[in-house]
């Protein structure tokens, strides 16, 4: 027997992922905290208006509940800008990097296995 694509492994592990967290209210959420850690490891600061500009995230009201949803479960920290008041900086908590790492782990194990 042949081992499966790796795609196709990657598939398995959306689903199992799906699965394991059958939370519809945060579908989405592990992409805008991917996003985030990518910005913050280049050195650049993540913002609101960046998720929402970016249009991968959803309309305002949409990028402003994954939001509040991630700040609520810790897994990220919002600030106010200290340059322009009305614009709210994020970064990864180190809860939400625990959650980046359990899910690198998962995707390191479907891959693998």
């Amino acid at each position: 027997m042949s081992k499966p694509p790796s795609y196709a492994k990657f598939l398995n592990l959306l689903s199992n992922i799906k699965k394991e967290c059958p939370d519809p209210d945060f579908e989405g959420c592990d992409e805008v905290l991917a996003y985030i850690s990518i910005m913050e490891s280049s050195g650049t600061p993540a913002k609101i208006t960046n998720l929402v500009q970016s249009l991968q995230f959803g309309t305002g009201p949409t990028v402003q509940r994954k939001i509040n949803l991630l700040e609520e479960r810790g897994l990220i920290e919002v600030e106010p800008s200290k340059a322009d008041g009305r614009a709210k900086l994020l970064s990864v908590s180190a809860k939400g990097n625990q959650h980046l790492k359990a899910r690198s782990a998962l995707l390191k194990l479907s891959l693998e296995g």
